[in-house]
């Protein structure tokens, strides 16, 4: 396909895709609820004579365009999925759902992929191979990714490389994206402190659960700044504390929620294994005991290294090298494209979407996010041709 001519047709487009997105962006639907999300989808596949497949219990929907060629086969992702925040733009697209908002730009990537779509499915006569439609639910929640890759979405045919975008503030026009670890894991922990309830007059006579907390939450401070390399990322936060009855009353109880965020598997496994020593060890110590529940989440983020460059390639070509960006340090956020990553070798850019001049500048998760539309066809065209130059064995190893 003639680059010169995909970007015609994208920028034409434009009015379509902002439709497409402004309409998602009225009617967002909270993690595995996105029904009329995954409605509207279905009915373009449809019209554009793609192929596609829903899953028992699930909104998501796998497109796959088949190529008259064979080749190789590659995924491409967007979320649906939006957040539980009341938007306060006044903008005529505002959201209609109140108390919800796609505040993070989903509505954004489902329109972008969607374009993706229509563009390919009028070239599957010139297609060496097959490009996969993921649009995931719960990415924001439950983990959809990791649901969809178990129902067996990379399969049949089996996909040889995965590729997905994400909105940034960084400004429109300009496309991010770097090598090896992207985003970190996360994991969810409980501690419960047990100790013995008293009259707060009589201290000696009970066990103080809140006093031993304090010791706990002191002493999980360390783990980070002493337990592992200056040089390693993690982060341990404890974010909510509840216990006591009274004022007067020595508690017997304290729960704690808190979570961890690595970026290297060895070093989630070791900051856990230490979470727990530390929590149970001091409750012990000082006269009580803890329980610890820990719940895994997300994992790290990898971008596969060769992919990464045909990305660049293909960003280069299309906004030019001075507006490739990359980040010098990856971000302990959490993304669950990581799941695609475990079943294919792929990668996870950025989309600059701000525009100061038309006051497009608040961040992601904010009631006042929004996006200047002229990223869309970008998202299409980097899609594209990244899936091009893959599909062309750009990315396959010596």
């Amino acid at each position: 396909m003639e680059t010169d001519f995909l970007k015609q047709a994208a920028q034409e487009m434009k009015p379509w895709l902002s439709q497409i997105r402004r309409d998602f962006h009225m009617h967002p639907e909270l993690g595995n609820k996105e029904f009329r999300t995954s409605r509207i989808i279905q009915n373009y596949l449809s019209e554009f004579g793609i192929d596609f497949q829903t899953y028992e219990d699930s909104t998501a929907v796998v497109g796959l365009i088949r190529g008259a060629h064979a080749g190789r086969t590659v995924a491409i992702r967007a979320d649906m999925d939006a957040l539980p925040i009341q938007e306060e733009n006044e903008v005529p697209y505002r959201s209609l759902t109140p108390g919800v908002m796609h505040a993070c730009g989903h509505d954004a990537h489902t329109a972008v992929l969607l374009g993706t779509a229509c563009l390919f499915s009028q070239y599957r006569e010139q297609l060496h191979g097959n490009v996969r439609l993921l649009f995931q639910p719960a990415e924001e929640t439950t983990g959809g990714a990791e649901k969809l890759v178990a129902a067996g979405c990379m399969k049949n045919p089996d996909t040889d490389y995965v590729i997905g975008l994400h909105v940034s503030s960084h400004p429109v026009g300009t496309i991010e994206i770097r090598k090896g670890a992207v985003y970190g894991a996360s994991d969810q922990i409980d501690i419960r402190v047990l100790g013995k309830q008293a009259h707060g007059a009589h201290p000696d006579t009970g066990v103080d659960a809140i006093a031993i907390s304090a010791q706990v939450v002191t002493a999980l401070q360390n783990l980070v700044s002493r337990k592992i390399s200056p040089v390693d990322s993690a982060v341990f936060t404890v974010g909510k504390i509840l216990g006591g009855a009274q004022r007067n009353i020595i508690a017997d109880e304290v729960q704690m929620e808190a979570t961890l965020r690595t970026l290297y598997p060895e070093t989630r496994i070791f900051a856990k294994e230490q979470i727990t020593e530390i929590a149970k060890g001091v409750s012990t110590a000082l006269g009580g005991r803890a329980e610890v529940d820990i719940r895994e989440s997300y994992h790290s983020l990898f971008n596969t290294d060769r992919v990464v460059d045909v990305v660049r390639g293909a960003a280069a070509e299309l906004v030019g090298k001075e507006n490739l960006l990359e980040d010098p340090f990856p971000s302990l956020g959490v993304e669950d494209f990581s799941y695609f990553l475990d079943a294919a070798p792929g990668a996870f850019y950025c989309l600059g979407t701000t525009n100061p001049s038309k006051g497009i500048t608040w961040p992601a998760h904010s009631s006042r996010f929004d996006i200047d539309e002229d990223c869309l066809p970008t998202g299409v065209l980097l899609h594209i041709l990244t899936a091009l130059r893959l599909l062309n064995g750009e990315a396959e190893e010596n």
